[in-house]
């Protein structure tokens, strides 16, 4: 049953982190459908899209960003009613424009209600529909000192009317040179774009408030534990939910915050992405990375944040850039102090293979995500890599908790193996205490004959019972010898870990009755023994032959002129040591006590038969009491077999 039990525990400590997993990935496959679910394409030919065969109030489209682009000026609706002076547009988004309009005229069935769904163009826009003005993110114009930088994510509603609208975009970007294009764009009707944003807005809070929620617990246990695997996780946790523009800019950033400073974090969030490649093994091998290594990349880290806030917002992103070399050679020699760690070991462990399989998967998704982000309009605002470290995360704290699992089973076996060495100590203080009381019975003896031998010398008169208390003497200093020499061969013999292994039961009972009988003479006791068993037991040689002893001096204290046997047979799986005597027996209402620590029927101290029993339970065995009475008491002990163990 005990083994079962462990087998079961160890399979139920597998599935339910695996379901657990399961339930949060169908979670995510729930929301991301929502979110990109197959959506078709429209695109713009002149400046010009036709969605009147588009069924717009049973899906929401992509709508293709060939829009016609005027760079260097920000032109209103009145520039384009006579087409005559209209602006001509300019050819594909240039960089480094820190102005521009886009114009785009839309098809559509008359008088429908259709919305656009996108991000507003970094970093300040301005929306005219139809001539009117609808909407200005932050302020728009042309001197840099009154243009206010501002960013969200927009819809715009508007109505057909007969069937042609005109859309214009203006835009100033002086946050940077690479700026200014629009970003993907939906239409559709504004009941289908309503459910697309909500489902934008669930697969935001799924992933940036479930990663910040998952910071705030690692953080939580890193404090606690002062471990830095959690630290590190915690660390990951807000790189990730901070790179999700969305999730900060709709959920996160107050009103009034400068967004200067929100952009200067977001640039060095998506900097610092890459270290979690150093500090996550470090902090996950920490024998393997070396030290110093650690502190050069933490300073360097330092000194990208000091500039991060400092430099020019234009320099921001090259020195994003930058950070990713940098990043790149020490990402390579963490991998190979981590693979000379492991050939140096010449072995891996369970938990340390884990941990390199979810990291090396983590590694993968940032790097395909780091490669795509800038080609698929879904990757720039969401991306794989944040769902991903979610469930890297998730595995990596499961790991850690399997580590921390084992090292408390560790503890908590070690403070046990203490707990009960401490106990045999107290009781080898009660077992000296009653050899000494023992050894004194003997020197008594030799010094009172020798004394009395001596007078008589001196006088030259020696009695004729001279030559019986000189056989007397002798025969008390071999006894004392016997006993002084199986106590010291007891007392080497026991070892500071309690360690378990194969014993010999003849050995054990042999070795019990040498140190046992002279206890047991002196209250005229005769200890006998018999082994029928050639069998091995599994337990700790020191530990049994103390519980012995501590129970043969417990019978000798209520037996008088009697008889003590102890016996050894196979029973089952265990070997049965029976102690028995023929003493007074215990009292009915004391026998259901006996084991209980403290409990003592006779004024003792209440510890002997209470260490026994967790002596023998911490061996996997069982001590019980089989019988009492006016004829005498006998005891049980099992001990599992060797080959059972």
């Amino acid at each position: 049953m005990k083994k079962q039990h462990i087998v079961f525990n160890r399979i139920m400590g597998i599935l339910l982190p695996l379901l657990v997993l399961a339930i949060i990935g169908g979670f995510y496959v729930y929301t991301s459908q929502r979110l990109l679910a197959s959506m078709p394409e429209i695109g713009p030919k002149d400046g010009v899209v036709d969605v009147r065969e588009c069924a717009l109030d049973e899906q929401v489209y992509h709508l293709v960003n060939d829009w016609d682009y005027f760079p260097g000026k920000l032109y209103t609706p009145a520039d384009f009613a006579d087409e005559a002076t209209a602006p001509v547009k300019a050819g594909p988004y240039e960089k480094d424009m820190n102005l521009g309009t886009y114009r785009l005229r839309i098809i559509a069935k008359p008088h429908m209600y259709l919305e656009l769904a996108s991000y507003s163009i970094d970093y300040s826009m301005r929306v005219f529909i139809n001539g009117e003005e609808v909407l200005n993110e932050g302020f728009v114009s042309e001197d840099p000192e009154k243009t206010v930088h501002d960013g969200h994510y927009i819809t715009i509603p508007f109505y057909t009317g007969e069937g042609e609208t005109e859309i214009i975009y203006q835009y100033a970007n002086y946050m940077h040179n690479d700026g200014g294009f629009i970003q993907a764009t939906t239409i559709g009707t504004p009941e289908k774009i309503d459910y697309y944003v909500r489902s934008k807005n669930l697969y935001a809070l799924f992933t940036g408030g479930g990663l910040l929620f998952l910071a705030f617990y690692f953080l939580t246990f890193s404090a606690y534990q002062r471990n830095r695997e959690y630290g590190v996780l915690a660390l990951c946790c807000i790189l990730m939910a901070f790179r999700s523009s969305h999730f900060i800019n709709e959920f996160l950033r107050p009103d009034g915050f400068p967004f200067e400073l929100h952009y200067r974090i977001f640039i060095l969030t998506v900097s610092m992405i890459p270290t979690m490649g150093v500090f996550l093994p470090a902090a996950y091998f920490p024998r393997a990375v070396n030290r110093w290594f650690e502190a050069a990349f933490f300073a360097l880290c330092v000194v990208s944040t000091v500039l991060h806030f400092t430099l020019p917002t234009q320099k921001l992103v090259g020195l994003c850039h930058i950070s990713y070399y940098v990043c790149a050679p020490f990402f390579a020699m963490t991998l190979a102090m981590l693979a000379w760690h492991f050939i140096k070991r010449k072995k891996i462990e369970k938990t340390e293979a884990l941990t390199l399989i979810v990291l090396m998967f983590l590694f993968a998704a940032m790097i395909w995500d780091s490669l795509f982000s800038n080609s698929n309009s879904t990757l720039a605002h969401f991306g794989t890599a944040p769902f991903t470290l979610m469930i890297c995360i998730l595995g990596l704290s499961y790991i850690t908790n399997m580590k921390i699992n084992k090292r408390m089973e560790m503890l908590t076996e070690e403070q046990h193996k203490n707990e009960v060495l401490g106990q045999m100590n107290a009781m080898n203080r009660d077992f000296l205490q009653t050899v000494a009381h023992e050894l004194k019975t003997p020197l008594a003896v030799i010094s009172g004959y020798a004394q009395l031998t001596q007078m008589q010398i001196e006088k030259d008169k020696l009695s004729p019972q001279a030559p019986e208390r000189l056989q007397t003497i002798r025969s008390e200093a071999d006894r004392l010898g016997a006993m002084v020499a199986n106590l010291m061969a007891f007392t080497y013999g026991q070892v500071s870990e309690a360690e378990l292994h194969m014993v010999d039961p003849a050995e054990l009972i042999k070795n019990a009755v040498l140190i046992g009988e002279p206890i047991c003479e002196k209250k005229g006791n005769k200890l006998t023994s018999s082994c029928e068993t050639k069998t091995m037991a599994h337990g700790n040689f020191e530990l049994l032959l103390q519980v012995f002893i501590n129970m043969i001096v417990n019978a000798n204290r209520h037996t008088q002129d009697g008889e003590l046997k102890l016996e050894a047979r196979d029973v089952e799986g265990y070997i049965a040591f029976t102690l028995s005597d023929t003493g007074s027996g215990i009292a009915p209402e004391a026998a259901e006590h006996i084991f209980e620590r403290g409990y003592s029927a006779d004024g003792g101290s209440g510890l002997g038969l209470a260490i026994c029993m967790d002596t023998v339970k911490m061996h996997g065995g069982e001590l019980k009491l089989l019988s009492t009475g006016p004829e005498g008491t006998t005891f049980e002990i099992l001990i599992p077999q060797e080959a059972e163990s």
